[in-house]
């Protein structure tokens, strides 16, 4: 239903204006289910890992329509995605406009329809 009202009122896609990097092996989210998911909801997919300290990355000024308005997510558009099968979470989950997700992050986000909150 969410989606037939975007579509109505023209609103960008899910993803549209994210970026995302599938990082290793994807065993309980088969990566090729994901990169569908990723371009179904606009996204695009990076075939390198972004650099969050490159100059290119920093100056981009794309906002995330459907991050909370409140939120710094809204300015976060690159997303590495990893699969947490063992509870292994990177050290470091934000690092400038670079957040690393979960898979399982990914997939509830296309559920509710909207980028979900991290945590730092």
């Amino acid at each position: 239903m969410i989606t037939v009202c975007s579509k109505i009122q023209k609103l960008p896609k899910l993803f549209d204006g994210c970026y995302f990097f599938l990082a290793g092996n994807f065993r309980h989210h088969p990566k090729d289910n994901l990169l569908k998911l990723i371009a179904a909801a606009g996204g695009k997919v990076l075939s390198r890992r972004p650099k969050p300290d490159s100059d290119v990355t920093q100056t981009i000024n794309t906002v995330a329509y459907h991050a909370n308005p409140d939120s710094d997510q809204r300015f976060c558009t690159q997303y590495i995605v990893y699969e947490d099968v063992f509870n292994c979470r990177p050290e470091r989950v934000r690092q400038g406009k670079v957040w690393m997700a979960p898979s399982t992050w990914l997939i509830s986000c296309v559920m509710a329809f909207e980028l979900l909150p991290l945590e730092s």
